[in-house]
């Protein structure tokens, strides 16, 4: 029987240039991992707002249409109990207004008639509490000739330009 001789085993470890190296490079990444997490979130955030306000403004159009098709008066008084009116339509029995509520900075659309109330959430704008999302350009601020159009301006983020939703009326006052 013939003996082998011993195998030898290379040494396992890090040398010291490895362990500095891999310890500057955790470090570059404990540095800049968190900053790219808060950018991230702020980046999220901020998406979701305008998403958010493009869906209201949407949402509005939908319905602000054939609302404003329908009325035979447009005002900015107060009706079915809603705060923060922006518009007011009147049809035969039916009273609709558009309202935005400063402090949620939800924009409503409040249907009345014999049947009740019925109250749609149109969606949020995050604007800052001293500007209006929403504006009416017809109404009782200012007079609308016939034909009457009816003229909303949406300012859904400050940076952007504003929409104009217009519509005209079918109907005059009698």
């Amino acid at each position: 029987m013939t003996r082998q001789p011993p195998t030898r085993h290379p040494e396992s470890g890090f040398t010291l240039t490895e362990l500095l190296v891999a310890i500057v490079i955790l470090g570059i990444i404990a540095v800049l991992l968190p900053k790219a997490i808060v950018l991230g979130l702020r980046f999220t955030a901020g998406t979701e707002k305008r998403v958010a306000a493009t869906s209201a403004v949407g949402a509005l159009g939908r319905s602000f249409y054939g609302d404003v098709q329908s009325a035979y008066e447009v005002t900015t008084e107060p009706a079915c109990g809603a705060a923060g009116v922006i518009v007011h339509l009147r049809r035969p029995g039916t009273d609709i207004v558009y309202a935005y509520d400063r402090p949620t900075g939800a924009l409503t659309r409040v249907k009345c008639d014999d049947a009740g109330v019925v109250t749609t959430p149109l969606g949020r704008f995050d604007n800052a509490p001293s500007t209006l999302p929403v504006t009416l350009s017809c109404g009782a601020e200012t007079p609308c000739t016939s034909p009457m159009e009816v003229t909303l301006t949406v300012q859904s983020d400050p940076a952007a330009p504003p929409t104009a939703l217009t519509a005209v009326r079918r109907s005059s006052s009698s």
